[in-house]
């Protein structure tokens, strides 16, 4: 659905290099399935629909190089929360509805 050429000059990319991008689409293409099946997803035209592809796959692509962790510590009473997949799942979520109309709703 969206080639490297469209990340440079449609999208105006430059966060994914050239052999990342085919994995990193491919992920975002993935990803953009699954919240088609649990979101209504409406007003999307091609080109939309391409650029939050290409919003996806940048996030996926930043995403890689992190490894879970901690995301907050209390030092008085001892307080440990650490990262999970969800955080991962909001960010897409989030750069899908820049491009994309998303919500949560019945079909008509």
């Amino acid at each position: 659905m969206i080639d490297y050429d469209f990340y440079i000059n449609g999208y105006l990319g430059s966060l994914i290099p050239e052999k990342a991008f085919d994995r990193v689409a491919a992920r975002a293409r993935d990803a953009l399935a699954r919240i088609r099946r649990q979101y209504k997803v409406t007003g999307a035209d091609e080109v939309s629909q391409k650029m939050a592809l290409c919003a996806m796959a940048e996030t996926l692509y930043s995403y890689d190089g992190r490894k879970a962790g901690v995301s907050a510590a209390t030092v008085g009473g001892v307080s440990v929360r650490y990262e999970s997949g969800a955080g991962l799942q909001k960010q897409l979520l989030a750069q899908a509805r820049i491009y994309l109309d998303i919500y949560r709703g019945a079909a008509i």
